[in-house]
C-alpha cells in the first residue's frame, strides 16, 4: 500500500512558522508607523494659553490677543469676555484653546483685564509667544523607527520563506 503524501519535515515546519511570525509582525510595525502618521495629520494644531492670577479685586474676565508679530496690530480671539473666576484673597487659574493656528507658525499673545466699570489692564510686559510645530518630534522618529523595524521584519521572513 502507497501513499502519495509526505511527512512534513519538522525542521520546514518551524522555519515556515518562523518566517510567517517575521512577516507578521514587520506588518503591524507598518501599520503602527502608518497609524501615527495618520494621527499627526488628523489632530489639527491648537495653542493651549494659561494664565494664573493672584487676586481679582473688580475683575469682570479677561479677553486674550494674538498677533504673529511681537509689535504687530494684535486682534481679539476670545469670543466672549472669559469670566473672573477669583476673588479679593485669592486668583484663579485659566486656560484658553486657540484652534485657529496654522502649523509652523509663531504666535504672540496678550491678556487684557476687564474690570467692572470697563476699564482696562493689557499686560504686554507678560506677552506669551508660542511657535506651533509643523509635525510632532516623536510622531516622526517613531514612524521612522516602525517603518524601518517594519521592514527589516518583512524582508527577513520573507528570505525565510524562500529557503
Amino acid at each position: 500500500m502507497s501513499s502519495n503524501s509526505t511527512i512534513p519535515d519538522p525542521e520546514q515546519k518551524a522555519a515556515t512558522g518562523s518566517s510567517n511570525w517575521l512577516i507578521y509582525t514587520g506588518i503591524l510595525w507598518l501599520v503602527l508607523a502608518a497609524a501615527l502618521l495618520i494621527y499627526q495629520t488628523a489632530n489639527p494644531p491648537s495653542v493651549r494659553v494659561e494664565w494664573e492670577t493672584a487676586t481679582e479685586l473688580d475683575t469682570a474676565g479677561f479677553q486674550l490677543y494674538r498677533s504673529n508679530l511681537p509689535v504687530g496690530d494684535f486682534e481679539l480671539i476670545t469670543p466672549e469676555l472669559i469670566p473672573s473666576q477669583g476673588d479679593s484673597v485669592s486668583g484663579a487659574q485659566y486656560t484658553f484653546v486657540d484652534e485657529n493656528v496654522a502649523a509652523g507658525e509663531t504666535y504672540f499673545y496678550v491678556l487684557e483685564e476687564v474690570e467692572y466699570d470697563s476699564s482696562t489692564n493689557r499686560y504686554e510686559e507678560d506677552m506669551f509667544s508660542y511657535t506651533v510645530p509643523r509635525v510632532a518630534w516623536w510622531a516622526i522618529l517613531l514612524s521612522g523607527i516602525s517603518a524601518l523595524a517594519g521592514l527589516a521584519l518583512l524582508v527577513t521572513g520573507l528570505k525565510e520563506r524562500k529557503q
